[in-house]
């Protein structure tokens, strides 16, 4: 029987509390790997964070939570260095951090553009360079970028968000040329139409989601589980000669609507 094993890896997934995210940490502690996932410690989601945690740890997975603001560089730093202290070394970068708000790129502000491309964009720059010395040091890595299927599309209705998540590839074609060959492997995930909470906030109503489903050739809407799934994949054995990829996880919907 094949299977995936990540035992004794040393993961950080930025942004692993819930829809993808969660189902990432969820999958990756399965594994069998050590998994500190971040929040951003917003009160309204402590219950669904610590619900996380316990689910996790009574299956017998290894698992810590801290909150972080992604785009506060320093801060990251320091959650990346005291995991390193504590564990001797980092193995794999999960970066699933982004923010969309739809609206006609006239009315985005500088303010907005600045913001969303720090969210969407400067974040990862912020994981990524607080792991690499680590990973440098051991020689080994794997960086996984979540991005989005707006890069091919330009959908999601919002022009920062599809600049921010596509500004990704240009920093995987650099990690690749340049840390590759130290044993760092990194690679990008394309979402689209995975039912997470924010998906649904998005198509309310029945209608609006079969429309959406009908667009999709495999016949249904995507699940957290399918990314998760990919990740774990990748950060795997099975992934070691996989470098320098952008997958797009969307039902065929993209290119064959």
């Amino acid at each position: 029987m094949l299977t995936i094993d990540l035992k004794d890896s040393v993961t950080l997934v930025v942004g692993g509390s819930r829809g993808i995210g969660g189902a990432i940490t969820q999958a990756l502690a399965a594994a069998g790997a050590t998994v500190t996932f971040t929040h951003t410690g917003a009160a309204q989601r402590q219950d669904q964070v610590a619900a996380l945690v316990t689910a996790i740890r009574k299956e017998g997975g290894r698992v810590e939570a801290v909150a972080l603001d992604a785009c506060d560089a320093q801060r990251t730093a320091s959650v990346v260095d005291a995991l390193a202290r504590e564990s001797g070394r980092i193995d794999l970068l999960v970066h699933n951090v982004g923010q969309n708000a739809a609206r006609p790129a006239e009315q985005v502000t500088d303010e907005d553009w600045t913001r969303f491309l720090d969210i969407n964009l400067t974040s990862a720059f912020n994981s990524v360079r607080a792991v690499l010395p680590h990973m440098v040091k051991a020689r080994y890595g794997r960086i996984i970028l979540i991005g989005s299927s707006a890069v091919y599309s330009g959908g999601g209705g919002a022009i920062d968000y599809a600049a921010g998540k596509a500004g990704l590839t240009g920093m995987m074609m650099y990690l690749c040329r340049e840390y590759a060959r130290k044993g760092i492997l990194t690679n990008i995930i394309h979402p689209c139409v995975i039912e997470t909470n924010l998906l649904r906030e998005r198509y309310r109503d029945g209608a609006a989601r079969q429309k959406l489903v009908a667009q999709i050739p495999v016949g249904r809407l995507g699940k957290p589980e399918d990314i998760a799934g990919l990740v774990a994949y990748l950060a795997s054995p099975w992934g070691d000669y996989i470098c320098g990829q952008s997958v797009l996880l969307d039902g065929g919907r993209t290119f064959f609507q």
